[in-house]
Order: structure tokens, then sequence, then C-alpha cells
């Protein structure tokens, strides 16, 4: 295997000494140059440095779970760290991050939460932003007790929040207005994420009550690729957000073999019925996407086609 690897990586910087001697024959103008050697470079795994004009999304297998690394030439921000466990931590730490801008607790499930404390204990963060909602957890006091700790920046997020980067990323708060303290499933931090032409909706698990809420405040849900919530379960989704959201590509972070019974099949045929290209983490892996602000570009993990 190793050898296999030093070979690839032989035949890449071949083939990057190529394109160099390319770049001076054409005196040194060649616009674009730094987004392939980056491209070509991250095939071969490792650096989460990007090129200006650049957003990536990883959406983390972790099983029956959320993770989500966003990443642009300036931001590093993690929503949700799945359950309890190195999982995340080591893929962050793979992908050469030392710190992290933004850290994200949608609500205080351990699918969601767990893997955050790890992340919190051995990676600088320099925020967490979380929907304040008390919850009588030990994961939750222990998530808690570490941002006190290490005097992280705590933000409470409500719709309306948004932060607008240098480098053209917009990330926009869309819920919760309130906290729905009947469901912390509602009370999910709902963001969306805009880079030039080119948005995602990151749903957390916000069910039927939050997408309501959603679609009665009139927000331009429009988003090319949609983080489904709750991991495909019936209890969101509905027909009248798909309509609204209008997704080209959807994103089902699921565990395999999971025993309940996620995704759900009329969830599924809705997206199907829509025209909308599916991935799941339970088939395809690590789901990384990446965009310039106008188009997009999808590489799993694991080689199986969309459905």
């Amino acid at each position: 295997m190793a050898g296999k690897r030093n070979q690839r990586r032989a035949q890449l910087v071949l083939l990057l000494l190529c394109l160099v001697a390319l770049a001076v024959l054409l005196s040194g103008r060649w616009p674009g140059l730094e987004e392939w050697v980056y491209r070509l470079e991250h095939i071969f795994g490792g650096s989460t440095v990007l090129p200006e004009g650049v957003l990536e999304i990883h959406f983390i297998d972790v099983g029956q779970g959320d993770a989500v690394f966003i990443v642009t030439a300036s931001q590093k921000i993690l929503v949700d760290g799945g359950e309890r466990g190195d999982t995340v931590l080591n893929y962050l730490r793979q992908k050469g991050v030392k710190k992290l801008d933004l850290v994200v607790g949608t609500h205080p499930h351990s699918d969601h939460l767990g893997g955050l404390v790890n992340v919190l204990q051995e990676i600088p963060v320099s925020e967490v932003m979380d929907p304040g909602v008390v919850h009588t957890s030990k994961l939750f006091e222990e998530y808690l007790a570490i941002i006190d700790e290490k005097g992280i920046r705590f933000t409470v997020a409500r719709a309306g929040v948004a932060r607008n980067y240098e480098d053209g990323l917009i990330l926009q708060v869309l819920h919760p207005e309130e906290p729905l303290l009947s469901s912390l499933n509602d009370t999910s931090i709902v963001l969306k994420v805009t880079f030039g032409q080119v948005s995602f909706l990151l749903t957390g698990d916000a069910e039927e009550a939050a997408e309501k809420e959603l679609l009665d405040r009139g927000y331009n849900l429009r988003s090319t690729v949609l983080k489904v919530a709750h991991h495909g379960s019936a209890t969101a989704t509905s027909p009248s957000f798909i309509r609204a959201v209008r997704p080209e590509v959807a994103v089902i972070m699921v565990g395999e073999n999971n025993s309940y019974g996620h995704p759900e099949a009329e969830v599924l045929e809705l997206l199907q019925s829509h025209g909308v290209e599916i991935y799941r983490t339970d088939r395809h892996g690590t789901i990384i996407v990446t965009t310039n602000g106008e188009t997009v570009e999808t590489v799993t993990q694991k080689e199986e086609k969309a459905s």
C-alpha cells in the first residue's frame, strides 16, 4: 500500500512539474493554475489550504450522526461532530487543521454534540455557536465546561445572525427564532451557507415544526445543496419544504444498517420526484462538495453513483 502511495505521489510531482513548465511557456499567465494544483494535490489527501475563490464542504461519515466541515481560503468551520469519539478529530488532523474559527453545535443530542467535546479539548477554537437550550446530559455539561475552561467565545444563535467573510463566504442563521423547548430537534440551528451563486442549507435535525416556521417567515430557502434533516427521517423534509428549497443535490448523513430505518422511503421518493441527486454517507462514505461560486463538484469516498 505504501509503495502504491509513493508511486502516486511521484506521478503527482511529475505532473505538477509539467504544469509548471507549461505555465512558464505561457509566460507565467495561466488563470486557475493555483486551483488546479490544489485539486491534483487533494486527490492524494492532505491539506485544507484552499486557493482564493474556492469553498469546500465535507460531509464527514460518522455513522448515524452529523459532522460537516466548511473550509475556504481563510475560514475553517465545523458544524456538529457525531457521537463521542475521535472520528472527526482524526479527520481534521488528517487535513492539517490547527485551529477552527467557528464550531456550531446545532442541538444537544449526542449524535451531533458528542464528537465536538473531543475537538474542543484538542484543537484551538475561536468561537462556539449554540442554540442556547439547557440539556441535563453529562455530555452537554462537559461540553459547556470545556468552553468555559478554555475561554471560548460563546454565541447564542438566533434567526437573523449573519457572518460575511472577506473571502466571499456568507453564513446566515435562519433558525431558531426562539427555542422550541418541546423538541430539541426543532431547536436545531439551521444555517444557510452561500458562496457566490452556490448555496448550502444545513438543517441539523429540524423537523416539520421547524420547517413550517422557516416557510412562514418567508425566507429565501432556495439552495443548491440540501443537507437532509434528521438523517432522512419522515418527520422532516416535507413536500412544501422541498418545493421551497428546490435543491439540485441532497446529502443524507446516516449510519449503515441503522436501527431507525433511515433514510425512509417516502423521503427518498420525494427527493427523486423532484429530480434531486442524492448522496448518502452510508453508501458513499465521506462526501466532499467543492464550488468556485458558480459550479459544483462532488467527490465521494466510496465509488457508488448518486441515486
